[in-house]
Parts: structure tokens; sequence; C-alpha cells
């Protein structure tokens, strides 16, 4: 159908009327699953570090790699399959704190090559607690949406931020500051082992199904999350929808 510059009614009709547009979503995994379980390991490993329950000096430099990869790199894959899946949550805390302990990987290799003199992390380290700025900032985000998801996931995201929020103590001087950063180290653990929780949620839920042993391994979703439709519209994507995951 050809448009006249002078034919004004149909020229209106065409433009006002609504595009013939067919989406393909495509299926995928849940990217939760594997940001959360690298978020997890990495935080669990250092986390307790922190809270001097093992190791010396030198074990940064053994364990880095692992952090690196498994809680960086995995995390940050994690974020950017949160796009396909179309979970905003999912994509800025994963890629969020993916590079975070890619980041943290990264200080620890330059420090084990000897490019950069060691920082002990229970002193004063206002470059460091720049960064805890911004991840307890976006961090307090994500718990308050994820609240209308399930208890655990809020949970995860509630422990982190306050840990994270304390750790901003690295711009103070004094003993405080290795106070301060073993009190947030407590807070991680808790967030790190409410992840692995939620990282068995997935993995039981997807291998039995709607089975009776499901019930044995709770999230406490939300009464906002079990009302919702399995398919719902997409906020700032115009004419498509969001898929949503079971509500069992």
């Amino acid at each position: 159908m050809s448009l006249e510059a002078d034919n004004r009614e149909k020229f209106d009709r065409v433009l006002e009327r609504d595009p013939n547009v067919t989406i393909f979503l495509k299926p995928i995994a849940a990217p939760a699953a594997l940001g959360l379980a690298g978020f997890a390991g990495s935080t669990w490993i250092t986390s307790t570090y922190i809270a001097r329950w093992w190791g010396d000096e030198q074990s940064p430099t053994i364990f880095f790699p692992f952090v690196a990869f498994w809680g960086g790199l995995g995390q940050f894959i994690a974020g950017l399959f949160g796009y396909a899946a179309r979970d905003t949550l999912v994509t800025v805390i994963h890629v969020l704190w993916g590079s975070f302990w890619m980041s943290i990987g990264l200080l620890y290799l330059l420090t084990a090559t000897g490019v950069i003199p060691p920082h002990p992390i229970n002193v004063h380290f206002p470059e460091l607690a720049s960064w805890m700025i911004v991840l307890s900032f976006f961090t307090w985000s994500g718990a308050v949406a994820a609240s209308a998801r399930d208890l655990i996931l809020c949970s995860v995201l509630t422990f982190l931020a306050i840990g994270s929020t304390i750790a901003c103590c690295l711009f103070a001087y004094g003993s405080g500051v290795g106070t301060g950063m073993k009190a947030a180290a407590y807070f991680w653990i808790i967030s790190s082992i409410l992840a692995w929780w939620r990282v068995t949620v997935y993995l039981v839920e997807e291998a039995f199904g709607k089975s009776a042993i499901v019930k044995f391994f709770p999230i406490f979703r939300t009464p906002v999350e079990k009302r919702r439709p399995l398919v719902v519209p997409g906020f700032g994507e115009p004419g498509v929808k969001r898929g949503m995951p079971g509500v069992a």
C-alpha cells in the first residue's frame, strides 16, 4: 500500500494503527540460579576469611582465581542472561556484584605479581569504601524489589546490603575499622548461606517439578508473587509480555 502526500486521511489511519508485530521469546533456565551460586561461593570464602575463621595474609593470593571466575565471571554472565530472561533485578544485581568480584580478583592478582603492594582489609581503605557505597545503594534497591518475590531472596539482598553498608567504615581510621569489617563479614556469611538455599530450591524445583518434596524447600513466596499471572505485560517494553516464574 502506497501513501500519497495529498491523501491525508489514509496517512493518519496508517500512523494510528497498531503495528502487526510478532515477538518470539526464547525460554532459558533461570539466570539467577547461576548468579546466586557464584555469589554464594565467592562471598562465603571471602567473608569467612575476613571474619578470621581461617587463613593468613597470603590466603587471598591463592583463592582469588576461584573468586574472580566463579563469583565474578559466573555472576556477570548470569546478569547478562537476565536481559534475555527479561529480569531487571537479576541483571542489575548480578552484573553489579559480578563486576565487584572480578575487580577484587584483579586486585589480588596485581598484588600477587608484585605490581601493587598488599593492603590489609581491616584498616583505612577509602578506595574500597567508595565501591561499598555504590554496592550498598543498588543492593538496598534490589532488596526492596525482591520483597515482592520471596522472603529468601529478599533476605539474601538485605543481609548483603547491611554488610556492605557497614563496610563503608573503611573510610574511617583506627581499630574500629577491623571491628566493623568483621561485623560486615558475618552479615555476608548469612547472605551467602541464604543464597545457597535459594539456589538449592531452583535445582529441586527443576528436578522434581510439583512433587511433594518441593514443600520441604520453602522460600516463602509473597502474596504479590503468588497473584501474578504466568505472563504479564513488560515494563519499558511496549507490546511485549514478560514471562514469570512458577508460583507453585
